[in-house]
């Protein structure tokens, strides 16, 4: 049986695709995950299954829009030696330790195309940025709510879906997953 966590784009964070995580929950229970469980109410599941991350993904996709209608939601999943790497290859391990709320991860859904470092790099403000492959690390350090690097300004760069979390949410998904493992397979 895998582990996997899947990052939901775009939920609970205002406008219309509010959704009771206690619901959720219950819709991909019903669709064949196991010990579903989830992170605050923003979009952060992890769940056991018998079924490939190309298969759970179009799962919970299915879920997302048959059940609930949601379509403008994108969902990643990750694995957790995949979230493991993530933190580990972290180059802002200062931000991590002083404002690990201001520390973010952004998934990417697949790697950016050429190009996509050299638009980041042209961005001119006070965050710091490194793209590695399908994850791009921020370090808003002087706060998230004032920045000029928004979703928007990373979808025009990336062109890739993605959404975003913050260090302390990554290590606790991290934490979740491994929950989950079977003892033998804690990498």
């Amino acid at each position: 049986m895998a582990v996997f966590i899947a990052l939901l784009r775009a939920i609970n964070v205002g406008g219309p695709d509010k959704m009771p995580m206690k619901e959720l929950r219950a819709a991909l229970d019903q669709a064949g995950l196991r010990q579903v469980s989830t992170y605050i109410a923003s979009g952060n599941i992890v769940f056991a299954t018998d079924q490939s991350a190309a298969e759970v993904k179009g799962l919970v996709a299915g879920v997302l829009r048959d059940r609930f209608g949601l379509t403008r939601n994108h969902t990643l999943i990750r694995t957790p030696a995949e979230l493991a790497a993530v933190i580990a290859g972290n180059p802002f391990t200062d931000a991590a330790v002083e404002r690990p709320n201001l520390m973010l991860v952004s998934f990417l859904d697949g790697l950016p195309p050429e190009g996509a470092a050299a638009r980041l790099a042209a961005y001119d403000g006070p965050e710091r940025l490194h793209l590695d492959g399908e994850h791009l690390y921020i370090d808003y350090r002087e706060g998230v709510g004032r920045s000029k690097l928004t979703p928007a300004v990373l979808d025009k760069a990336l062109k890739v879906p993605a959404t975003a979390r913050n260090w302390n949410t990554t290590k606790t998904l991290l934490t979740m997953a491994r929950g989950l493992e079977p003892s033998g397979d804690q990498r």
